[in-house]
């Protein structure tokens, strides 16, 4: 199956960073982060199912389900809110790595993890609509997606890990509507970024850590 050898040795990684999040420090967050964490680190090591439809997907305890590949060679793509009858709730690690195809993507609503280097290296990616249902954005979910220029995330976003951003030269618009979500090294960079806007809210974390870094703001 496509990647299934690097999300084997990805799925070991995060299970024995869950394992040690569960057991060496206190957890952060909403339940729903801390559930959709400590599923993906157990959901990952099992089988992978195909469906009639180009997705290719892991089943999490509760009967829900994180897409973890895609076969098709479409550009605009909506990811449906189910898949064989199950809900989607998760875009798994590495799902849609490296697919040059990839230009437009619409994620459902229901979704609330994008999982680690996701969308990495998705070169002609331009959009992606990320659901107000959304918790966590795991490490590098969108590094390299050179041609990447707006992204709008929402207030329902607790977690932004590093590298999130690290490669997105094109990137000229960015909206982090939470006023709580804390910059973790997501690799902007104004030097890189110079017609950046960052778009937040007046107070937030994000607009005093912007301002500190000489990036350009507008009050959401």
């Amino acid at each position: 199956m496509r990647n299934f050898t690097k999300k084997q040795i990805w799925a070991a990684l995060l299970t024995a960073a869950t394992i040690f999040s569960l057991t060496g420090c206190d957890s952060f967050g909403s339940d729903k982060t801390d559930y959709t964490e400590a599923t993906m680190g157990v959901v990952e090591t099992t089988a992978e199912y195909t469906s009639n439809t180009d997705y290719l997907y892991i089943k999490n305890e509760d009967g829900t389900i994180a897409i973890s590949g895609y076969t098709g060679s479409n550009s605009i793509l909506t990811v449906p809110d189910t898949v064989d009858g199950l809900k989607v709730t998760a875009i798994g690690d590495h799902a849609f790595e490296a697919n040059w195809d990839l230009e437009e993507i619409v994620l459902p609503e229901g979704i609330t993890y994008i999982g680690e280097s996701a969308f990495m290296d998705c070169g002609k990616l331009k959009s992606v609509t990320i659901p107000e249902t959304t918790v966590t954005i795991r490490r590098a979910a969108f590094a390299s997606c050179s041609a990447l220029d707006n992204v709008v995330v929402p207030a329902s976003v607790a977690e932004i890990m590093e590298e999130t951003f690290s490669g997105c030269g094109s990137l000229k618009n960015l909206t982090i509507a939470s006023t709580s979500v804390i910059y973790e090294s997501w690799g902007l960079d104004s030097e890189v970024m110079p017609d950046l806007v960052i778009t937040c809210p007046e107070g937030s974390q994000i607009s005093t850590w912007a301002k500190e870094n000489s990036f350009k703001t507008a009050a959401l």
